[in-house]
């Protein structure tokens, strides 16, 4: 790197303006302190700005990198993270998503939810899952414990499996047109 230059500026009503030029790697700095605002510039291939006013920080840059052994993050107000790209959250060790009030996600394309174990509840609300279609499934046993169970098709219900046992303390089999019991063996009582 050849030499540098740079110059120190000082204005009564321009205020301080510091500049550090680099015409070998094609780089100008400059500090602008103007009473009412610090701007921090870096130009070259690409600009990067930091504003600074009594009341906020702006950063203005292609690359954005923050390394730190703990980061807090905290407002009094709102908060955003927007990306018109991809946005990712990760962590090596356990995370949590809170929310003092209602939290809402959605996705306009697929949404996957995986873990090794996953437990849904609202205490004292009810859970809704609906869609065009929705498919449960178990490896080993699926299973549904209520004070009270229906299960309910509008153009048709179907159960099936190897052995299926139906109890009740009383049970009411009904068909209001057509009733069929059918089956090699039939015992009743």
């Amino acid at each position: 790197m050849g030499s540098l230059v740079c110059r120190v500026e000082l204005h009564k009503k321009k205020g301080i303006i510091i500049t550090v030029e680099n015409s070998d790697d094609e780089i100008l700095q400059t500090m602008v302190l103007d009473g009412t605002s610090i701007t921090t510039t870096c130009e070259g291939d690409e600009t990067s700005t930091i504003t600074q006013t009594p009341d906020s920080i702006t950063i203005q840059c292609k690359d954005f990198l923050l390394e730190a052994d703990t980061i807090t993050c905290q407002s009094s107000s709102d908060t955003v993270h927007k990306s018109d790209g991809k946005f990712e959250a990760s962590s090596a060790a356990a995370m949590e998503l809170s929310a003092g009030a209602a939290l809402k996600a959605s996705a306009k394309a697929a949404m996957n939810l995986s873990g090794n174990k996953i437990q849904a509840a609202a205490s004292p609300g009810d859970v809704t899952i609906s869609g065009t279609n929705v498919n449960t499934s178990a490896k080993v046993k699926a299973a549904v414990d209520s004070k009270t169970l229906e299960l309910k098709g509008s153009i048709s219900a179907k159960m099936e499996g190897g052995l299926v046992d139906v109890k009740g303390t009383k049970t009411t089999l009904e068909g209001s047109a057509l009733a069929t019991i059918a089956g090699a063996l039939i015992k009743i009582g």
